[in-house]
């Protein structure tokens, strides 16, 4: 039998043991299997209150997050809120790196998001301690599931959604109650209280317990609300819950670890604070543990919780614990970007083929996000591209960005640069763009606002045109390293024009997709209308005259004129692609921009 069979057979038959054991404990304990349920229905419950999060804020978020996250207090309170909505840190976690990537928010920002997901932790334990173990939760679940499902089979998208949401909602407040109903009969058949572990080893045994069930869960929320029910029920003891409780807050990392894995530059610093302030808080919360429960009895008696009310007062130690952490780190907020920014630097890679700097998994979850980081790689590539263009007609790419006359810049650059045009391809271009592509198909795919994927799908058409662009350069190039620098005036004279023309469409080009204000987007579509309509001008009168007086020959001739055809060619390609990207922002341009705009790239457009 060969190793790879072996290994084959290992990984069918070992989880088939460990699936029939576990089947067999739970059939001879039912409390185990209750216990089991409950929890799998809370952890399907907040999939689908993610899910209904996502069709209820479809295409709304960027909408407001110029103003609930200009500040950093707004960015705090704005993710306290939305944690405590959809009752996940790990996703309004993964939301704050999506956006950050996206740069739709700053980094100081992101790291107030995250503190504020901390926080939102405490408010969850004061609504489970309150509505989960204090009342009859099944009766709460009944009428939100039955009304979810009949607005959950409605046609129209958010009534769909809300139904979601009450579905979620109902099976939350389901998954509760069978945790509480399996707790209780525990003592029939196992008394897990006799597990119970005091002093500093039972604090650091729970602490990686709390850890270990939120990794495996992947929600805190699920493991909080657990220790909750647990200690209701006398299963655990008081101070093995909270330990479980700041053992949860470490665990709740993982999640955005996961969903940074494929995050750029930004999401990772924002990664890197979540880790570090969840783990600094769980520290000083073990170190000075003694403290914390002093606060917590201090705190119990002025807000006149009793004090045999041990999940009150469990709610009351989540409440203090996370404010302490963001007591000492929010003043800090700009030392800890300083800090970042420092340490988290993007390593020089050893290929030379250039990467998205945009494009991440995490940005899919939202298309707001999504839009935002594809326009932004696209702007990426378009310089690459113009660089290229740049280098095929023998220029300096940093050329484009000097306001040097177009003249006395052709004269200056005279000689040829020789560079490997496919090898150029590959580094800077070819690997984006296919990124691209995949990216905005994908993207659009998961969009149910046909507005948003037609956007997703204009821009992956201005990619085409840059790719079109591409490719005429790299057949120009070929001419231009032959003829531009020829002896023969007349020639130099002729690819002199063209090198010119190109280099004004460059400029204005990459002037527009920078483009700030209204006028001076007009201005610029204005230009590079005009600049490749110079082609169109150009008689081949002058070029008969040559031949005729054996200034060039026929063959030469014909060269300058399919060269011509080209320049326009990438002149039209590269106006298309640039009016296609400065489009994408008309809405911070104005209505008569976006006509404008929109006239343009809708006339005599090439696919």
């Amino acid at each position: 039998m060969t190793k790879k069979r072996a290994w084959t057979i290992f990984r069918i038959i070992v989880p088939t043991i460990l699936s029939l054991f576990l089947l067999t404990i739970l059939l001879e304990h039912t409390s185990f299997l209750t216990l089991f349920t409950g929890i799998c229905i809370f952890l399907f419950a907040m999939t689908l209150l993610q899910e209904s999060f996502k069709i209820l804020s479809g295409g709304i978020l960027d909408q407001f997050l110029d103003k609930v996250a200009n500040t950093n207090f707004k960015s705090f309170i704005f993710a306290f809120v939305l944690t405590t909505f959809v009752q996940s840190s790990g996703l309004v976690s993964v939301i704050a790196i999506s956006f950050l990537s996206a740069s739709l928010i700053t980094l100081s920002s992101g790291v107030a998001m995250i503190y504020g997901v901390n926080l939102s932790t405490a408010l969850s334990a004061w609504i489970m301690s309150f509505f989960g173990v204090k009342s009859q939760i099944s009766l709460y679940a009944m009428p939100l599931i039955v009304f979810g499902v009949l607005f959950f089979i409605n046609k129209h998208k958010k009534v769909k959604g809300l139904g979601l949401f009450l579905l979620s909602l109902g099976f939350l407040f389901l998954g509760i109650s069978y945790m509480k109903e399996g707790f209780e009969n525990f003592k029939e058949s196992i008394d897990i209280s006799q597990f119970q572990m005091q002093g500093f080893l039972g604090l650091i045994v729970y602490v990686l317990i709390g850890f270990f069930i939120t990794t495996l869960t992947q929600s805190s929320h699920a493991t909080l609300t657990l220790a909750i029910v647990a200690l209701n029920a006398g299963e655990i003891s008081y101070e093995n819950s909270i330990a479980i409780v700041i053992g949860a807050n470490v665990g709740s990392t993982i999640m955005t670890v996961i969903g940074s894995l494929n995050s750029n530059i930004e999401g990772k610093k924002l990664t890197a604070t979540h880790v570090f302030f969840n783990i600094a808080v769980a520290l000083l919360a073990i170190v000075f543990f003694k403290y914390y429960l002093w606060m917590t009895e201090v705190g119990a008696e002025l807000v006149g919780i009793a004090s045999d009310d041990l999940v009150l007062k469990l709610s009351l130690f989540a409440t203090i614990f996370n404010i302490i952490g963001v007591v000492i780190f929010y003043p800090f907020i700009s030392q800890m970007c300083t800090f970042l920014n420092k340490i988290i630097k993007v390593n020089p890679r050893k290929s030379h083929i250039e990467q998205p700097v945009y494009l991440t998994e995490s940005a899919l979850e939202f298309s707001d996000s999504a839009l935002e980081v594809l326009y932004l790689e696209s702007k990426h590539l378009f310089k690459n591209t113009t660089n290229l263009v740049s280098r095929a007609i023998s220029l300096n790419s940093g050329d484009i960005y000097t306001e040097e006359n177009v003249d006395e810049l052709i004269s200056r650059r005279n000689r040829p640069i020789e560079m490997n045009f496919d090898e150029e391809y590959q580094n800077k271009f070819k690997g984006i763009y296919s990124n691209i592509l995949e990216f905005a198909v994908d993207a659009s795919a998961l969009s149910d606002d046909s507005e948003i994927s037609a956007e997703f799908m204009d821009l992956r058409r201005a990619n085409l045109f840059m790719a079109t662009a591409i490719k005429s350069a790299q057949t120009l190039q070929i001419n231009i390293i032959k003829y531009a620098f020829s002896t023969n005036e007349v020639i130099k004279n002729e690819y002199d024009g063209i090198r010119k023309n190109l280099l004004r469409t460059l400029r204005l080009a990459q002037a527009l997709i920078e483009a700030q204000d209204n006028e001076g987007v007009k201005e610029l579509i204005e230009e590079l209308n005009y600049n490749v309509k110079k082609y169109d001008s150009i008689s081949s009168s002058s070029l008969d005259s040559h031949i005729r007086y054996n200034r060039i020959t026929d063959t030469i001739a014909s060269s300058i004129m399919n060269d011509m055809a080209l320049a326009k060619s990438i002149a039209n390609d590269l106006t298309h692609s640039s009016e296609i990207l400065v489009y994408h922002m008309n809405d911070k341009l104005g209505d008569s921009s976006q006509k404008l705009i929109d006239e343009e790239i809708h006339k005599d457009l090439r696919v």
